[in-house]
Order: structure tokens, then C-alpha cells, then sequence
């Protein structure tokens, strides 16, 4: 993990606030899915749930 639990614990629960906002921004729903997604991979990459790229990275081995 990048942080503290206590901080990831607000990160969590800001996220959380964020992924609501975006939903009834009134944006189209392909733009929804990018914010979510892009910022869900922050939080997984907070928490060493994701590597930016990764997936890249295996494709370009196999």
C-alpha cells in the first residue's frame, strides 16, 4: 500500500462521493465509464492492486 490505512480509508470514501457525482453529471455514459474506471485504477494503484500498463506489458511479451 502507497499510504496509511487512515488515509486510504478518506481516499476510499472520496472515491466513493466522486463515482456519484460523475453518475448524475449528466455526461454521456461512455465518458461515465472512462472516469470511473480511470479513477478506480488510481485507488487500485494506491492500494498495489494495479500497475499502469501491466496489461501492456504482457501483451508485448507474449
Amino acid at each position: 500500500m502507497k499510504t496509511d490505512s487512515s488515509t486510504l480509508s478518506e481516499i476510499l470514501k472520496l472515491h466513493a462521493q466522486y463515482v456519484k457525482e460523475v453518475e448524475f453529471s449528466g455526461i454521456k455514459p461512455l465518458s461515465i465509464e472512462i472516469y470511473k474506471t480511470n479513477s478506480n485504477n488510481f485507488v487500485r494503484w494506491i492500494q498495489d492492486e494495479f500497475s499502469p500498463g501491466s496489461k501492456r506489458k504482457k501483451e508485448i511479451l507474449s
